[in-house]
């Protein structure tokens, strides 16, 4: 799923970096998939299965730099921490009984570089549209393996640090700032011309070792729309918002081989802005209403899967200032 944590754009001066102003930024975002679906259904079956539940934590550090007061630089750096763990029965051990297997992957993904600009002066304060266009870098591993049944297996694809390929992010970010009230709107695209990792995929080489079955290097994209409104306590506002986000089944430039798990997940974020002295912290839980989790593409063959899914999730993110001109 696309989870990048895009900066906050609830309006008023606070939104514009000055001209050789730095920023930085960093959020942890934290959630534990533990409920299997396909399509929207719910698969109570998996969940008896005792697995996969899938723990995610990554953190990103980001650096922007303004170049004017009205274009900036920024460098996105993401750490992930994430488990993959499911019961199985080990093969040719004469037994049905379910083991459990512990699997997952540790490191640095993708950085993404990115420039971006106010489509209007910045003088105005009340509203804006900031464009952006990103270049993701490979530097995540695409290939980490965990120990299984004695030997090195590469990890599922929802934990591998890396997509395997270079891409573009183009982003559109909007505010509007009204007497009561600011809402704002985000939407951003993955492209990933690249077609497969080339890393085989978790199941199939867990039961069939020399499986030829590789994992597809994936598109993602994220829109979200949300509101804050002001307190009595100015430091302090309390938000709202409904973010989509997903993998979709074919990508937008290039061939989509390989195995996947394309989904839209939909959910709505309540969090509070707390502002003072410059610092500023963002605390949302987003919870999940909306789930799909769509066939994959095979072969030519469209065949259904299952993915994990988690019900709420947690996102910490704290920014402060420093530097500049006038």
């Amino acid at each position: 799923m696309c989870q990048r944590q895009n900066p906050s754009v609830f309006g008023g001066e606070g939104a514009y970096l000055k001209k050789g102003e730095w920023e930085f930024r960093t959020s942890l975002l934290r959630f534990v998939s533990d409920k299997h679906y396909i399509g929207t259904e719910r698969n109570l079956a998996l969940d008896a299965y005792k697995g996969p539940v899938n723990t995610r934590n990554q953190i990103n550090f980001d650096f922007t730099y303004g170049l004017t007061s009205r274009s900036s630089l920024t460098l996105d750096i993401p750490f992930q921490i994430q488990t993959y763990n499911l019961h199985r029965p080990v093969q040719g051990s004469g037994t049905s009984a379910p083991v459990p297997i512990d699997t997952g992957a540790n490191g640095v993904g993708d950085l993404t570089l990115s420039y971006g600009r106010w489509m209007f002066s910045t003088d105005h304060s009340r509203g804006n549209v900031h464009v952006s266009l990103g270049v993701q870098f490979p530097t995540g591993d695409s290939s980490a393996t965990s120990f299984v049944y004695g030997r090195a297996i590469p990890v599922d694809i929802s934990v591998q640090p890396g997509t395997g390929g270079w891409g573009l992010v183009p982003t559109v970010q909007a505010f509007r700032t009204f007497s009561r009230f600011s809402v704002y709107g985000v939407g951003t695209y993955l492209i990933n011309p690249t077609n497969t990792t080339g890393t085989p995929a978790f199941f199939s080489t867990l039961f069939h070792p020399g499986a030829t079955t590789v994992n597809s290097s994936t598109d993602a994209y994220m829109a979200e729309f949300g509101a804050s409104v002001p307190t009595p306590l100015h430091w302090i506002s309390p938000t709202l918002a409904y973010r989509i986000s997903g993998v979709p089944a074919l990508d937008l430039i290039g061939a989509s081989d390989g195995f996947r798990r394309p989904a839209t997940l939909g959910y709505f974020e309540p969090g509070a802005n707390l502002t003072l002295f410059g610092h500023t912290v963002n605390l949302t839980f987003p919870i999940v209403n909306y789930i799909n989790v769509k066939p994959h593409y095979v072969s030519g063959v469209n065949q259904n899967t299952d993915a994990t899914i988690p019900g709420f999730m947690f996102s910490l993110s704290y920014s402060f200032r420093f530097g500049g001109g006038q």
